[in-house]
């Protein structure tokens, strides 16, 4: 029988996939994995020479390898088997799932999402073949991302099913310590620019955590709380005097510096963020999906 294929890619809240008739999987270096030889694998078909392929192509396009991820490897096997049994090469699960629905079973939290699949193919070398000559396997393979797994099911008639979900995950947020980088971070901003430093407020930093966390848990970025409260309203109830308050927000970003560079583009953060400010409070939380959210308060006392 022929071959096909398919790929698909979500890039931070966006997804790209790729499917074609005799290609279809995504790429990575992977430490040597020892765990799930995928049931209904084929014989011959080494998934660690898949991902060493893969890494061999990005390597000549000077690109960082993938590493080998459990959680990502279980979606691909999930699919690979989904489309095995019903002889059916699609991004789509029987379920109606899609892959972002899939990963997600598997616990994992991304940043960006991919995926390739493959019909057909009978070795390693013809699925790395045609993925390399579609433009869309392409990109995937050599794509912006950090870690993959991979499978290939043979169906009742030996016919293969290839697919591989690559992802970076949101990188870890330190709750206890980024707060306090984050304002070390402006404050290298502000001397730059002549400015006064900034000192850590305990209050400040107690309503913008409390704010940080009713963001994270609505996935929303809001100046008011599921009780319509802002965080000035919230400063006001606790008695805390101040000449004057700005609020910035962000939702995405795991680097507190890199938090304060996208403040700076705005031209209203960067102006609040290099006024005659003397107090900051940051608070920082993640969602369920590992999506971190940022909130600073300044004060003038």
């Amino acid at each position: 029988m022929g071959a096909s294929l398919g790929g698909f890619v979500l890039t931070g809240l966006l997804i790209s996939v790729v499917a074609l008739t005799m290609l279809g999987v995504g790429a990575s270096m992977v430490s040597k994995r020892k765990e799930i030889p995928p049931a209904g694998s084929p014989l011959g078909i080494d998934l660690d020479h898949l991902i060493a392929a893969h890494n061999r192509e990005r390597a000549t396009a000077k690109l960082a390898p993938l590493q080998f991820n459990a959680q990502l490897a279980e979606a691909a096997r999930d699919h690979a088997r989904d489309m095995a049994e019903h002889h059916e090469l699609s991004h789509e699960g029987s379920d109606g799932s899609g892959v972002s629905k899939r990963v997600k079973r598997r616990c994992y939290q991304f940043q960006t999402l991919g995926e390739n699949i493959a019909q057909g193919q009978k070795t390693v070398d013809d699925v790395m073949r045609t993925w390399m000559n579609s433009p869309h396997h392409r990109a995937n393979i050599l794509g912006d991302f950090t870690e993959l797994g991979a499978a290939v099911v043979s169906d009742d008639q030996q016919t293969n099913y290839w697919c591989v979900d690559f992802g970076r995950p949101w990188p870890r947020v330190d709750l206890a310590g980024d707060p306090a980088a984050l304002i070390e971070a402006l404050n290298r901003i502000r001397t730059d620019a002549t400015r006064t430093p900034v000192a850590e407020d305990a209050e400040l930093a107690q309503v913008a955590e409390g704010f940080a966390r009713d963001l994270a848990a609505r996935h929303t970025l809001e100046t008011k709380d599921r009780d319509g409260q802002t965080p000035f309203d919230s400063l006001e109830h606790r008695g805390y005097h101040a000449r004057g308050l700005a609020l910035s927000l962000a939702p995405g970003e795991s680097d507190p510096a890199k938090v304060v560079h996208s403040w700076l583009q705005r031209e209203e953060e960067r102006k609040d963020l290099l006024s005659d400010f003397d107090r900051a409070g940051v608070g920082v939380a993640v969602d369920g999906e590992g999506v971190p959210y940022w909130v600073l308060l300044l004060a003038r006392k």
